[in-house]
């Protein structure tokens, strides 16, 4: 089943819907328009002060990576970590150490004016590149509502805020397309999102994983599970899920090929009703796994499969 073009989004709801993202700061009301200084309210509830538009942006994360590209801030971004793979231009920026283990030095030698850090780094090398005074914005996206905030936010630090509006309009505009369909449909497939296979690791409630399953009109068979989870072979087979959706790809330097053959030759889940009718959706792990905006790609794809089923 194909989306259907005949879905109309209604204007009016979208505007509403970005009513929060207004400027917090500057005197001028319209977005974009706020002279500098700009100070933004970051996800550990401090406000981060710019003199002035940043130029050279260091990022410590692969999902804030994607979002400042997303912004269209190739040219400001100077330091990225090992793991910022996508996009491509992020490979020639020069890398500052790896997502729990950034150098202090190297992020210091590259003399940012912003940096953008998330949960995986090291709270101790934020709070030392702040008391250099760097700005350092803290992001911390646990959902899709989330990330169209850091997406506003980063763009009006950034002075980008009108690319901002236009990607969230976007991925919202995708979103409740693909909602829309999957409310349609009678028959709600039950999925399971497969991290890891030693141990079994699967994604359960208020993970990202989880809500795009439920937009696209599936259900979680461990949907009762909070956050990432360990499951053992037993409760796995029990819950015998229609659809199997296995992390493929490097996945921050860890190798997930094996996972799908571990399921298939798993004398005790080889069974199972996906593997046996083949009903398997491979996800690029790194997509998958970032709060960035290539959720909404792995939406367009997870949707058409679940209801096909």
């Amino acid at each position: 089943m194909k989306i259907k073009k005949t879905y109309i989004i209604s204007i009016c709801l979208i505007l509403t819907s970005l009513l929060v993202f207004l400027p917090v700061s500057g005197s001028d009301s319209e977005a974009g328009s706020a002279s500098w200084p700009r100070t933004v309210e970051d996800d550990l509830h401090h406000l981060v002060l710019l003199d002035a538009k940043p130029e050279r942006i260091v990022s410590l994360a692969p999902s804030n990576t994607e979002i400042l590209f997303a912004l269209g801030l190739s040219d400001q971004i100077i330091g990225v970590t090992d793991y910022c793979t996508y996009p491509d231009e992020a490979l020639e920026k020069s890398t500052v150490g790896g997502f729990s283990t950034v150098s202090i030095e190297k992020v210091i030698a590259l003399k940012p004016d912003f940096v953008v850090a998330s949960p995986g780094n090291d709270m101790e090398i934020i709070d030392r590149i702040s008391s250099l005074g760097i700005p350092a914005y803290y992001v911390e996206a646990k959902d899709l509502d989330q990330i169209y905030i850091t997406f506003e936010k980063l763009g009006q630090l950034t002075g980008t805020e009108e690319k901002a509006i236009s990607i969230i309009t976007d991925l919202k505009t995708r979103e409740e397309a693909i909602r829309a369909e999957g409310e349609k449909s009678s028959k709600k497939p039950t999925l399971a999102h497969v991290i890891w296979n030693d141990p079994i690791y699967v994604s359960g409630k208020g993970t990202f994983q989880d809500e795009l399953i439920q937009i696209a009109g599936g259900v979680n068979v461990f949907s009762d599970k909070e956050g990432h989870a360990i499951v053992n072979v037993e409760e796995f087979v029990y819950r015998n899920p229609d659809i199997l959706m296995i992390n493929s790809g490097s996945g921050m330097g860890g190798d997930n090929s094996d996972i799908l053959e571990y399921f298939k030759t798993e004398p005790r889940l080889s069974g199972l009703s996906a593997i046996l009718s083949d009903n398997i959706i491979k996800v690029d792990s790194d997509k998958a796994d970032r709060a960035g905006p290539r959720l909404w790609d792995l939406l367009d794809e997870i949707a058409p499969k679940i209801w096909e089923l």
